[in-house]
């Protein structure tokens, strides 16, 4: 349990959410699997705090932050993406129009591209026209002509699967949801996320808080200005010691 930050009942929550021990997650802190929980349990703590954070980055849409979940996918699968994909974090908000919103947030650090594995089921639906992939990103009417194209390619297909969960959810449930924001969050010095995200910005006709970039260290900024008191200050102090290199 070392691995995590020890206020907030971050390990708590890891606990709830995988009861059963798991090297990778609670003991090996060369892997990313604990950095979502790090960096987004102790907002529950907080939600004014955590609202008036990511209304920095949605330029003040936000009026409430309504739920907040750690390694979230929608269920039951078939009826979104039909994958394994999920949201590091995922946050449910109500914007300033009083409609509901979804932040679904992945987190980087090291990562580059991610290969496509032979004879997997997401190879299978890679090469299906009609699947999940190719109709939900023609439904959500978000991408330019031909973009996949690109979309599939080991560069941009997780960034791209992580966009098409969230649209699922607003698409399947648009009774409830009406705005999704894919947000990834990496170190400044991963040049791969930086240029990746500026070319996937690129294939977007909407770029209205559909996608965005964010360093950690903009964000560890942003949490430091509106830092509600010394509890929280010793949680961002922590975070930029743990992952910012000077």
């Amino acid at each position: 349990g070392l691995n995590f930050f020890n206020d907030f009942n971050v390990f708590k929550e890891v606990k709830t959410r995988y009861p059963n021990y798991s090297q990778p997650l609670y003991a090996n802190m060369l892997r990313s699997e604990h950095i979502g929980f790090n960096l987004f349990v102790p907002f529950k703590s907080d939600l004014e705090f955590c609202k008036n954070v990511f209304n920095e980055f949605l330029d003040g849409k936000i009026k409430s932050i309504d739920r907040i979940e750690i390694e979230y996918a929608p269920s039951p699968a078939e009826r979104y993406l039909n994958d394994k994909t999920s949201f590091d974090t995922y946050i449910e908000f109500t914007h300033t129009d009083n409609q509901k919103g979804i932040i679904g947030i992945e987190v980087k650090y090291t990562e580059h591209e991610y290969k496509l594995k032979k004879n997997s089921k997401q190879e299978t639906d890679i090469l299906n026209k009609k699947s999940k992939y190719y109709t939900i990103s023609e439904q959500c009417k978000l991408y330019k002509p031909n973009s996949t194209d690109k979309l599939i390619s080991d560069k941009f297909r997780q960034v791209w699967r992580n966009q098409l969960l969230g649209e699922s959810i607003v698409i399947k449930d648009n009774d409830k949801f009406k705005y999704f924001t894919s947000l990834t969050i990496f170190p400044k010095g991963n040049k791969h996320f930086i240029e990746t995200s500026k070319e996937y910005l690129d294939m977007l006709i909407n770029k209205d808080n559909r996608f965005i970039p964010l360093t950690y260290e903009n964000f560890l900024s942003t949490c430091d200005k509106f830092s509600p008191n010394d509890r929280f200050e010793k949680w961002v102090k922590y975070l930029r010691k743990r992952y910012i290199i000077e």
